[in-house]
C-alpha cells in the first residue's frame, strides 16, 4: 500500500511524496508536482510488483557503462559455448 503527503519546499512550492512499502521488498520513494501522478505512478509500481515484473531502478540508475561490462564479463560471458572467444572480444 502506498503512502502520500504534501512537502513545502524552501521556495515555497509544493511536491507531493509517494512512498511504497512491501514486505521483503526493497521501499519505493518518489516525488512528483501533484497527488494525481503520484498516485499514478504508485498505482502502476504497486501493480508490476504484484505482477512479478518490477524492476528496482535504483541500482540501475547507480551503475555506471563500466560496471554493467565488467558484471556482464564475469556472470555471463563464462556460461557461453565459446567463452574464452567472446571474453577476449570483449576486453579488446
Amino acid at each position: 500500500m502506498a503512502s502520500f503527503w504534501k512537502r513545502k519546499l524552501k521556495d515555497g512550492e509544493v511536491s507531493w511524496e509517494a512512498l511504497i512499502r512491501r514486505k521483503g521488498q526493497p521501499f519505493q520513494r518518489k516525488s512528483f508536482d501533484t497527488r494525481v501522478e503520484a498516485e499514478a505512478w504508485a498505482f502502476t509500481v504497486e501493480s508490476e510488483i504484484s505482477k512479478g515484473v518490477f524492476v528496482f531502478r535504483i541500482e540501475a540508475e547507480n551503475t555506471t557503462l563500466s560496471e554493467a561490462l565488467d558484471r556482464y564479463i564475469a556472470e555471463v560471458i563464462p556460461t557461453k559455448k565459446q567463452h574464452h572467444r567472446e571474453k577476449n572480444q570483449a576486453i579488446a
